[in-house]
């Protein structure tokens, strides 16, 4: 085993042993001393993490490949191995770096921001709970992060569900939390359902669990046209039901439409459970999923991909608007990300995705976090409309808080508005940037498919193995996209900036709509330290992760060489090769789209929620249905919960009436057979004869006896009586 493997598995073990500590001594350790320990624990993950990628880093080709050990064998299924690994390459690095570094500061703000909760339950202190279930979910997801098989994947990623609904569901006195709780669990179990199937699918087909194995088999069942892909399902292959049924894992997970419901619900969670769920961690697992079985996904899995990212990243981005509570406009932002990301991975776009996805995970923890100092603050008070002017209580978490705005909304210069300098932005506006070229590439680019490879055609690829996500070149991309999945998230590039701005000026700016709410606002030094770390984060990996991999002076971008092992130009880092054009029609199109959406929530909420509110009164359908966010609880609750007590009043109708009907009547029927048969026909005929001869027999038998009584005279007596009566009898007859 390499040193890099090694201190990657210690990484992972380590939250193992703070869960293991705090769930045995947490009680006695108490509070702070518990969330201490989690802390440190996922605090030398980190720097364990930093350490294997320096040395990662500092490894060329061949050394990279001689850091891979080979997998441990673990079981035999029916023949088939099952091995257990590291996968080790530099997305995993990347990702583990990632998670264990936003965890550790959200780690850090839990200590703070629990300490102010009421954690006891029947007189005795929970706080050591939080963070045995928080240490727990680390341990979960950096397994996750370095499985190198679809099994352990899948263990890995079960134990973050349940992680999910131990923490979602915290304060599980609260109806509405353990309600949360409940429907992030059975939601997330739909899409596994899918996951499931799959994975037999691969085991069926492929036979083969593991990621590089299952990819290799996938290859050659590509070359040699085999029942994979020459079978057909309603007029799919069996290929590509393959892919969509592994992507349903991350619809889940990462709460893509149709199974977005839950992650807004989620937020009944404390707050540092909403940025760990939903900026480094668990909604991340899905997009990490995506990027690993990539390789697997044909082109019209692909397009299935996009579409549901498009979806996804409109209705989220369209409720945002609406939402009145910080946290549910931060939860929807999530969702439209997440969108983002999988409209990424769909249209080819998978590296760009991966960048969206690292900087999704610091600007969107600053902004939970950010939130949960809000809320703390304000005493527990989450309604936007009650706030107002808390800058001037609050200047460190406004001032990050609004870091955070500008990532996400893509704030940037494009490189043709600044000839001869390298773009200008934060890490938002640099993936985004680089989906929507890739997009557009897809439906406008001329010489359309000219790095695609031909079905067929033999594919060396010396610099990476085939199971990483830069794999897709081994297979063909689609020829053709819909326009659709170009312009509508164009045109949501300037509803982001809008809901955004609109969270933070109606939070921080203009003057206090709750005196009693703002006097007593402040904020917590060891709360607002993760913030200012988040904040320098979010600059650091935008000025030095992304914009290399943009800057035309830069001919091996950072983290184009980190994940390919070897340096790499963008273009060939994406597959395809992405004109200048592109970037030239986006610089068009969306290139002030930030600035049209921040002044344009400016111009409606400078002077308060007057404007808004007029704006709500007349528009007051769209108003309504974005308020219902698109009636899809309502449609749950009617169709799958009213159907399933519908289904449960019919069942119980059926069977009380039905089976126990039938089983009633035939207890009756036999009742009254057995009433008649020992009744009437046993007592009443059988018994009758038997009784009646017995009877009759004593009766014969007294009358025979009556005589018998022993005295001469009376046998004198009868004897002469029988003489007469046959003398009479023979003289008269």
């Amino acid at each position: 085993m390499s040193t890099i493997e090694l201190l990657l598995i210690t990484g992972v073990l380590l939250p193992l042993a703070s869960f293991v500590l705090l769930a045995f001594v947490g009680s006695k350790l108490g509070k702070p001393a518990s969330g201490w320990v989690a802390v440190l624990a996922m605090a030398a993950s980190c720097v364990l993490a930093m350490v294997a990628l320096v040395q990662w880093q500092g490894l060329d080709a061949a050394g990279r490949a001689a850091a891979r050990s080979a997998p441990v064998l673990w079981a035999t299924l029916g023949g088939m191995p099952i091995k257990f690994g590291v996968n080790l390459d530099s997305l995993t690095l990347i990702m583990f770096f990632m998670v264990t570094f936003v965890s550790t500061w959200i780690f850090v703000f839990s200590v703070g921001y629990m300490a102010g909760h009421s954690d006891e339950i029947d007189g005795v202190s929970k706080f050591h709970r939080f963070f045995t279930y928080l240490s727990l979910f680390g341990f979960s997801m950096l397994l996750l992060v370095i499985a190198d098989s679809l099994l352990l994947l899948f263990i890995a990623w079960e134990l973050v569900g349940v992680c999910s609904y131990l923490l979602i569901g915290y304060y599980f006195h609260k109806k509405s939390a353990s309600d949360a709780g409940i429907k992030a669990f059975v939601t997330n179990r739909v899409g596994d359902f899918g996951f499931i199937i799959g994975l037999g699918m691969v085991v069926l087909f492929l036979g083969d669990l593991s990621l590089a194995g299952a990819a290799e088999k996938f290859h050659h069942e590509f070359m040699a046209g085999g029942p994979l892909f020459s079978r057909t399902f309603c007029g799919l292959s069996l290929a590509t039901w393959m892919g969509m049924l592994l992507f349903c894992g991350a619809i889940g997970k990462s709460a893509q439409f149709p199974l977005h419901v839950w992650l807004p619900d989620a937020m009944e969670g404390p707050t540092p459970v909403s940025a760990l769920i939903h900026a480094a961690t668990m909604v991340a697992a899905g997009v990490y999923l995506t990027a690993r079985i990539f390789v697997l996904l044909t082109p019209e899995a692909q397009q299935f991909v996009a579409t549901i990212g498009c979806i996804t990243l409109t209705l989220a981005a369209l409720v945002a608007i609406v939402q009145t509570d910080i946290k549910k406009v931060l939860a929807y932002s999530t969702i439209s990300q997440l969108g983002y990301m999988m409209l990424g991975m769909g249209v080819g776009a998978w590296i760009a995705a991966l960048f969206h996805l690292l900087a999704h995970a610091f600007f969107k923890a600053l902004m939970f976090l950010g939130s949960g100092q809000v809320i703390e603050g304000c005493h527990h008070e989450q309604d936007m409309r009650k706030m107002g002017g808390l800058i001037r209580k609050m200047p460190v978490t406004a001032v990050t808080f609004l870091v955070g705005v500008l990532a996400i909304a893509g704030v940037g210069i494009p490189a043709v508005w600044m000839p001869g300098h390298t773009p200008f932005g934060l890490g938002g506006y640099f993936s985004k940037d680089e989906i929507l070229a890739v997009a557009w590439h897809r439906v406008y680019g001329e010489n359309h498919g000219e790095n695609e490879v031909a079905p067929g055609a033999e594919i060396q690829n010396p610099k990476s193995r085939i199971h990483n996500a830069e794999a897709a070149a081994l297979r063909p991309e689609p020829r053709t996209l819909n326009p659709l999945l170009f312009w509508i998230p164009v045109l949501m590039a300037y509803v982001t900036p809008f809901y955004m701005m609109r969270c933070w000026w109606l939070t921080f700016m203009g003057k206090p709509r709750d005196h009693h709410v703002h006097e007593h606002a402040h904020e917590s030094p060891l709360m607002y330290v993760p913030l200012v770390v988040l904040a320098l984060g979010t600059f650091v990996s935008s000025y030095y992760l992304f914009r290399p991999l943009v800057a035309a002076a830069a001919p091996h971008p950072f983290l184009t060489v980190s994940y390919d092992g070897a340096a790499a130009e963008a273009a060939e880092a994406h597959a395809t090769m992405i004109s200048h054009g592109a970037h030239a029609a986006l610089a068009t199109r969306v290139g002030l789209a930030f600035a049209v959406g921040f002044v344009l929530a400016w111009l409606i909420y400078r002077k308060g929620l007057a404007v808004g509110e007029k704006l709500a009164v007349a528009l007051k359908p769209a108003y309504t249905v974005l308020v219902h966010k698109f009636y899809f609880d309502e449609l749950y609750g009617f169709v799958l919960i009213g159907g399933t007590m519908a289904l449960n009043a019919i069942s119980y109708a059926f069977d009380k009436f039905v089976v126990d009907g039938l089983v009633n009547l035939s207890a009756f029927v036999t009742e009254r057979l057995s009433w008649f048969s020992g009744m009437i026909v046993d007592q009443g005929v059988v018994d009758g004869m038997v009784n009646g001869v017995g009877r009759g027999t004593w009766t014969l038998g007294g009358l025979v006896r009556s005589p018998q009584v022993g005295r001469i005279r009376n046998y004198i007596l009868f004897a002469a009586t029988g003489v007469a009566v046959v003398v009479l009898w023979i003289a008269f007859v």
